[in-house]
């Protein structure tokens, strides 16, 4: 008994240096003195520590402290991997996915997911569910796909939200429902992710899963135009072309259609060819200034 009290206090007093180590690591990294991190997390990393090793990998991988270098990034990673951190396993499986200093091989890519995955990782069950949805380096497999975003989307991930919410819409991998579809992209939208304002726009625009609302799919629109949607871009210059959700302003629908059609939407090209017939000299140039001032927020 004695013996084995012996050895956890060992342990403990082992263990306090590094946590300290790991704290001002921490401290410095917050406060941007990368090298500070860095001189902290080396020896830790060395002796093993894990976390350390995905640390000293992120700062390989990016730059910051030292000179950008995926490949020692990748040893850092998969040292931390090899141990069964769920995040470092998810970014070596990237790696083998974008052949970022190794052969790109979706089926190591796979595996490493797989592993962070089962660990309940939210990020690399959504990147293993993409890889079943588009059947890239596995067989499509929409139905396993839509289990794994719903897992990532309980965990609050907006990204697979947002994917998931794509399924429901257009029914595919599961049973078609649109309010499902718009309370998913409602809360990707709420998350932060710019994309899904436009999918919402488009569900109030036409009143899929909502209750049809022009005024609010105009404001959603405008949102994500102004972000630089090309799609977005070509819906909000044909409501200001025909009055809808708002007035009917031929200047700002000149300009968003402009803007569409600079993203090659053959779409917006039309309609701006029609909108030209229509459109008099005053709108013409106003539309030619809101084009030459319009900076993507």
């Amino acid at each position: 008994m004695k013996r084995l009290i012996s050895v956890l206090c060992f342990a403990l007093l082992l263990s306090l240096p590094a946590q300290a180590g790991m704290d001002e690591a921490q401290k410095a990294y917050s406060s941007g003195d990368y090298a500070a991190a860095i001189a902290q997390w080396k020896p830790l990393a060395a002796g093993g520590d894990k976390l350390a090793q995905y640390w000293l990998g992120r700062m390989y991988d990016g730059g910051k402290g030292v000179t950008e270098n995926s490949a020692t990034a990748l040893t850092w990673f998969r040292k931390a991997a090899e141990q069964g951190m769920a995040e470092a396993q998810r970014v070596v499986g990237i790696y083998h996915a974008e052949g970022k200093a190794v052969e790109r091989d979706h089926d190591k890519a796979r595996s490493w997911y797989e592993k962070a995955a089962d660990q309940g990782n939210a990020k690399a069950q959504r990147n293993l569910g993409m890889m079943y949805y588009d059947g890239v380096g596995v067989k499509e497999d929409r139905r396993r796909a839509a289990k794994l975003f719903a897992k990532a989307a309980e965990q609050g991930n907006a990204k697979a939200k947002r994917n998931l919410a794509y399924m429901y819409y257009f029914g595919s991998g599961v049973r078609m429902n649109h309010k499902r579809a718009a309370e998913l992209f409602q809360a990707s939208s709420a998350a932060g992710i710019g994309k899904a304002d436009f999918d919402l726009a488009r569900l109030y625009y036409r009143g899929h899963g909502k209750s049809r609302d022009l005024p609010q799919a105009r404001a959603k629109f405008t949102k994500s135009a102004k972000s630089g949607h090309g799609r977005a871009q070509l819906f909000l210059g044909r409501m200001n072309y025909r009055g809808e959700g708002g007035k009917k302003d031929l200047a700002q629908a000149y300009m968003w259609l402009s803007l569409s059609v600079a993203q090659f939407d053959s779409d917006a090209v039309k309609l701006l060819d029609r909108l030209r017939g229509d459109i008099g000299d005053a709108d013409l140039d106003r539309g030619k200034k809101l084009l030459k001032e319009f900076r993507p927020k």
